[in-house]
């Protein structure tokens, strides 16, 4: 399996979480990606920042000059295979390949998940089987 996380307030917000989850996936043999949208030229900082939190991760990247996030992260999840991707930002999964699971870290006071449910509108939530109920 190769899963990604998002650094900032999903590392960050968790980060013993975080790094107990990537030192099993690693022992399990499978891959860990820190995909985090933050400038490139601060790479090495964000190493050190993951490093120090203890996560056990393959390869850290940030984008190329001019990506959206969404963009981004959905690059990184094709050319990575993710099949897990870990982010604090629904609107980062709006164009992830669709086998990806997505785990979003929902933060009450950032984002009223019922106000984004409501938002949706009758009809456009499925539940079970894609049926809709």
């Amino acid at each position: 399996m190769n899963v990604g996380i998002d650094i900032d307030a999903t590392i960050t917000e968790t980060p013993e979480f975080f790094a107990l989850l990537t030192r099993a996936l690693r022992e399990a043999g499978h891959r860990v990606y820190v995909v985090s949208y933050r400038d490139k030229a601060d790479i090495d900082k964000s190493r050190a920042e993951v490093d120090e939190h203890g996560i056990t991760y393959d390869d850290l990247f940030h984008p190329e000059d001019g990506e959206d996030i969404p963009g981004f992260k959905a690059r990184m999840a094709r050319e990575l295979e993710l099949d897990v991707f870990f982010d604090d930002m629904p609107e980062a999964f709006i164009e992830m390949p669709p086998g990806v699971k997505r785990f979003w870290l929902c933060d009450p006071e950032v984002y009223n998940l019922k106000r984004m449910i409501d938002a949706l509108g009758p009809g456009m939530l499925k539940f079970g089987g894609g049926e809709e109920g």
